[in-house]
């Protein structure tokens, strides 16, 4: 059947109700396959982040939108979404270590101070006061002032673990989304007190205050006591495959203590890593067996996460809703710009700041998701159906937006090297490989008929571009991403071969936007070597390169003159094949 007469409504039904709604196998590989080329397309974005883009492939595949994703699939993989948030909430803890952010412990707490007082005043204040004057519910804004506090720790965090950060501000943003999330769910904790009525059968004190501090205090002591129980764990199991058991083992049991509890999950979770993070004598192997299975479930997450947004909740949010996104904006942007005034920062870590913590997503859910719970127990059981509405809108917003401001934060603050900031890959020469690839399989079989031996002009990829020495940061760092080997190439006015940049030297650079009015391709040369094609062969050559840290190197022959004229590129990869084909038949 031709292209154009294909239906494209009548192909997404067959996928969806036919491959799709039977097959959760094939789901989980449609999510990830896809999730791996848009976290590739993504790259081409400057300021868009794996998170954003995971959250955009679950959106456009939802129940809400194309269908791809069903409903019920969702509800099945609720349990692994939980463990992948409990995963990488975990890991978060683990990061925020005394002897790391110590150094910015102060300034952090001045700006949490403001911060949050001038959100959760901002966002109660006003959403009560406009609830009040619409005839709502003006318990709705002491709800929504807790849910603004709050700042998504996995999608935060996850950018700034994506670039490497570290810094002032990257240090910032860890403490203040740690302190965020922390005040957010004991203010929901003091609020909930007085929204909701006394159960029957009890009085005020059993009913409202000692359930609503259980549900924020009790997360300590368990999650503490976790905590410190893997870190002793660890010492004593040394096998690897054992450990991430152990790992697993631990989250789960995080889990399940705080919902026998009926304390929040997300906050036990978070003070088991924070209390492993900094007890651990071993330098936390266990994180980083952990880490080996974030991948796979940081994506399943956010792709998930990205499923369960509703583009329509967005013309559910009406006055009380633009008004909330309004303000808890305002409140998330001036009160880190003046908490970091306050703190005496330096002016670009306060702007910086200003834009890094907006992303909502987790914990807001994770109070909905207890109003819906308790909503018997509320004046207006409306209430809950109200909060869960704004909930879903702003985090549709929040969620999107938010990781593309902190990537924006981390890169011009200078915080982020070049290895991190600049998405280079070496191409790889997918025709040849896929040659390679079926000759090593038939000569498994003995059907691989002997090659002719290559010469090392044979090896030469002819096509090659080049850096004038006087080439601008920014025209380097371009080249870099587009370039497909690890050794720049620099050619004088002349265009004469004289050196070239070395990725490997330079990825641990700071990216600072200072540097490109400052840089110039000349003064970033790391080394003269290139293969020459009139004194090398074929071993001189794969030694040469086999000394360097790099996987290709320039190539040149002589000018009249003695000088070096680019002719191409050589790879490691080519010279290892005709160096051990060389060898095996007895050169």
């Amino acid at each position: 059947m031709p292209l154009a007469e294909i239906d494209p409504e009548a192909a997404l039904n067959w996928l969806r109700d036919v491959l799709f709604a039977p097959n959760g196998a094939l789901v989980l590989a449609f999510l990830f396959i896809a999730a791996l080329i848009v976290a590739r397309l993504s790259t081409t974005f400057k300021y868009l982040p794996k998170v954003t883009a995971y959250l955009l492939v679950g959106l456009a595949a939802g129940p809400y939108a194309a269908g791809l994703i069903s409903k019920e699939f969702l509800a099945q993989m609720e349990v692994v979404k939980q463990i992948g948030l409990a995963l990488i909430v975990f890991l978060v803890g683990t990061d925020l270590t005394l002897k790391t952010l110590g150094s910015v412990s102060k300034s952090a707490n001045r700006i949490a101070l403001v911060e949050i007082g001038l959100t959760f005043a901002l966002v109660g204040g006003g959403v009560s006061a406009i609830a009040a004057v619409t005839g709502n519910d003006w318990r709705l804004g002491l709800v929504l002032g807790c849910f603004a506090v709050a700042t998504a720790p996995a999608a935060t965090l996850a950018v700034v673990r994506e670039y490497n950060a570290d810094g002032p501000v990257a240090k910032h943003i860890k403490a203040a989304v740690a302190r965020n999330d922390v005040v957010a769910l004991i203010l929901f904790g003091i609020v909930s007190i007085f929204i909701f009525e006394t159960p029957p059968g009890q009085t005020f004190l059993e009913g409202n205050i000692a359930t609503s501090l259980k549900w924020v205090l009790l997360p300590f002591p368990i999650g503490a006591a976790v905590g410190l129980l893997l870190a002793y764990l660890e010492t004593i199991e040394e096998k690897s495959p054992l450990r991430m058991l152990l790992a697993l083992g631990g989250l789960m049991v995080c889990i399940g203590l705080a919902k026998f509890a009926d304390c929040s999950e997300i906050l036990t979770v978070l003070v088991a890593g924070f209390a492993y993070g900094n007890s651990t004598i071993k330098g936390a192997p266990l994180r980083e067996q952990m880490r080996t299975l974030e991948i796979p479930f940081y994506v399943i997450f956010f792709v998930l996460s990205g499923a369960k947004l509703d583009v329509r909740a967005l013309a559910a949010l009406g006055l009380i809703g633009v008004s909330f996104l309004a303000l808890r904006t305002a409140g998330k942007t001036l009160g880190p710009w003046l908490g970091a005034r306050w703190a005496k920062l330096p002016k670009e870590q306060q702007k910086y700041l200003s834009f890094s913590l907006l992303s909502q997503s987790a914990i807001a859910i994770a109070i909905m998701t207890v109003m819906q719970h308790r909503r018997v127990n509320l004046p207006n059981p409306e209430l809950a159906d109200q909060i869960t509405a704004l909930v879903l809108g702003s985090v549709l917003v929040f969620e999107i937006a938010g990781p593309i401001l902190v990537k924006v934060a981390v890169l011009k603050s200078g915080e982020v090297s070049i290895v991190d900031a600049v998405k280079h890959k070496e191409s790889i020469a997918s025709g040849n490989q896929l040659v390679a690839v079926i000759g090593e399989f038939l000569s498994h079989l003995g059907l691989r008929k002997s090659r002719k031996e290559k010469s090392l002009g044979d090896l030469v990829q002819k096509k090659t571009q080049a850096l004038p020495m006087d080439a601008s940061f920014d025209k380097i760092t371009k080249f870099i991403e587009s370039y497909p080997h690890d050794s720049f190439p620099i050619v004088d006015k002349q265009g004469f071969y004289v050196g070239f940049i070395s990725f490997n030297e330079i990825k641990d650079a700071g990216f600072d936007p200072v540097m490109k009015d400052l840089v110039r391709a000349a003064d970033l040369i790391t080394s003269s070597s290139a293969v020459d094609l009139d004194e090398d062969d074929v071993d001189s050559a794969y030694l040469k390169l086999r000394d360097l840290p790099n996987t290709a190197l320039p190539v040149v022959k002589h000018a009249e003159d003695g000088k070096r004229l680019l002719v191409g590129t050589i790879t490691q990869r080519e010279l290892l094949q005709a160096y051990m084909e060389r060898h095996e038949n007895g050169a």
